[in-house]
């Protein structure tokens, strides 16, 4: 046994409570090591009455299994110690508590109270949830606003209009009710400079360019008259420099009533990053001090504004892990208290765990799920078992609860979009729009991908939406594993394996729920392929750049 790759600890995310009287267990051991795993656990003012609780492999990469189990307890968890019994595949068993391996049982941890707040909770509706990505600027425009910008079509740029609106994006609602849309995520509305808005001027008040706070309030009722919720994109990390508070700093520098809503560096203030902190260095994007309480106020002012009087789903926390997570934790508390529904979703580009521990974010964007879809499916440039391997270690990082709610995205406002990535490859397009719509969490179709869109990184991913060059085709593939993913439990919240091949070149998964399993196999190779199974099932063979389907149900397994 490599005693020396064994890991726990007695916080989150090893420990990760579900409810009250529930929480779920988890040890890290090398691949392989372990016939068995089993957790002990007893009362601490009861030490005659032992539990045992048999674990299984949540999820295993090359070098580490995950072992895990949902431990229920008879009363609210408080005084819970416990130890694991280690079993090797010779059959030896080791004793591993706080103190390392000891037999004599002495150090066990102990898990002392689940308060409520230690609770992980996402909104229901969050999980498993189908978004869609609008640069609202780059959807829609509206002929009716006597607005007469750069033609629809010109290339985009960082400093050119084309016009969109929110009563654009309201006319064609329809069109993401027929796609099968749960959710829309709009980039910033509110009055500020520059096309992409995250140079906030006032975070109270829609830019003009893009309508009025009526047209906001009518394209959220329409939404949800059709079945769609609406998010918006809060950039609370930083502001614009025609922000009030932060033109008072300019003006009198460290004797504003607001100088310690920014860091401030020297004086006089001019538009210089050596003057006050940045956001990227950027100096039209100044840093919001969250320690600050004017500051943590305002965007708490902010957040319950536009959740009563538009009556959003919920925000988008653009930058979120350059925040105060103390200020994100106030937020939060205070936000679920008079609307438990609404999510909060950060943007990460990384590890997300900080960001969804309990008291903070209810998921994040998973631009770890980008990355590797893009390797594999876009570029070619991993292998099966490197793909495995990678989506394995990110599982690993999240909570079921949580992990169902992730935002996967195969492109944003900030990526290249897929079919450029793809070197324009329709064939790997669809293999990825597949593999989005069948894997664990939420998946999120940046607008236009559906349809064929291409274009480099910020600015080339951001043209205007091409309604007059629609890819039919494409778009009747993202409509048929829209359809897919909500016709089948097993794939919208369901757990998943990731399975082992017998042929290289494959790579699948299965998805299981109740009474039902479903087995996707993906062939990315321009050559067939077969892959066995050790069941009725028997040999199963895989086209060139496609996936098969295989439906179970529990009479057949």
């Amino acid at each position: 046994m490599d005693q020396s790759a064994v890991r726990h600890h007695s916080f989150y995310p090893f420990v990760q409570p579900v409810a009250r009287d529930q929480a779920i267990f988890l040890l890290e051991a090398a691949r392989g090591d372990l016939s068995a795993c089993t957790l002990v656990w007893w009362k601490r003012s009861e030490p005659e009455k032992v539990y045992r609780e048999s674990m299984s492999v949540r999820y295993g990469t090359e070098n580490t299994d995950q072992w895990a189990v949902s431990a229920r307890f008879p009363e609210e968890a408080h005084y819970i110690k416990y130890h694991f019994v280690l079993r090797d595949q010779a059959g030896a068993e080791r004793v591993f508590n706080a103190y390392g391996f000891d037999r004599d049982l002495r150090g066990c941890f102990e898990l002392l109270q689940i308060n409520s707040t230690d609770v992980i909770a996402v909104p229901e509706w969050a999980r498993g949830c189908i978004w869609y990505q609008i640069f609202p600027e780059r959807f829609e425009k509206d002929p009716s606003s006597g607005r007469a910008p750069e033609p629809w079509d010109a290339e985009p740029t960082r400093d050119n209009y084309l016009g969109g609106t929110l009563s654009g994006i309201r006319r064609r609602l329809p069109y993401l009710a027929d796609l099968g849309i749960e959710c829309v995520y709009l980039n910033p509305i509110f009055k500020a400079d520059f096309n992409h808005k995250y140079a906030t001027a006032d975070y109270l008040a829609v830019d003009p360019m893009f309508g009025t706070e009526a047209d906001l309030i009518a394209l959220v009722d329409e939404a949800h008259r059709l079945g769609i919720r609406i998010v918006l994109d809060g950039v609370f990390n930083h502001a614009g420099i025609h922000f009030a508070p932060f033109e008072d700093l300019m003006q009198n520098g460290s004797a504003s009533a607001y100088a310690d809503w920014f860091y401030l560096k020297k004086e006089p203030v001019v538009i210089d990053p050596a003057c006050y902190e940045c956001v990227g260095d950027y100096p039209y994007m100044p840093r919001l001090n969250g320690a600050c309480e004017g500051v943590r106020e305002y965007v708490l002012k902010v957040l319950l504004y536009w959740l009563e009087k538009a009556r959003i789903d919920g925000w988008r926390f653009d930058v979120a892990d350059e925040l105060d997570m103390n200020a994100v934790r106030y937020w939060r508390e205070s936000v679920k208290r008079l609307y438990p529904d609404a999510v909060m979703l950060a943007e990460t580009w990384g590890s997300a765990v900080r960001m969804i521990a309990p008291g903070t974010f209810d998921c994040a964007m998973n631009y770890l799920f980008r990355d590797a879809a893009v390797d594999f499916f876009a570029r070619g440039s991993i292998t099966p078992a490197e793909f495995r391997d990678r989506l394995a270690a990110m599982l690993q990082l999240y909570p079921d609860r949580n992990m169902h709610a992730m935002y996967n995205c195969l492109g944003s406002h900030d990526t290249a979009r897929f079919l450029t990535e793809a070197g324009e490859d329709l064939r790997r397009l669809e293999l990825a729009m597949a593999f989005q719509m069948l894997f664990p969490g939420a998946p999120a179709v940046y607008y236009g991908d559906e349809i064929g869109m291409k274009g480099e990184n910020d600015p080339g991913c951001r043209g205007g939406m091409a309604w007059q060059a629609i890819n039919e085709d494409l778009l009747a593939v993202q409509k048929r594993w829209i359809a897919f993913r909500k016709a089948h439990a097993a794939v919208r919240k369901g757990g998943i394996r990731l399975l082992p091949e017998s042929d290289p070149a494959l790579f699948s998964f299965s998805r299981f729920s109740g009474d039902e399993e479903i087995i996707a196999i993906f062939n990315t190779d321009a050559a067939p392929h077969s892959t066995d199974f050790a069941d009725e099932a028997g040999s199963v063979d895989v086209l060139p750049r496609s996936v098969k389907i295989i439906i179970k149900h529990k009479e057949e397994m």
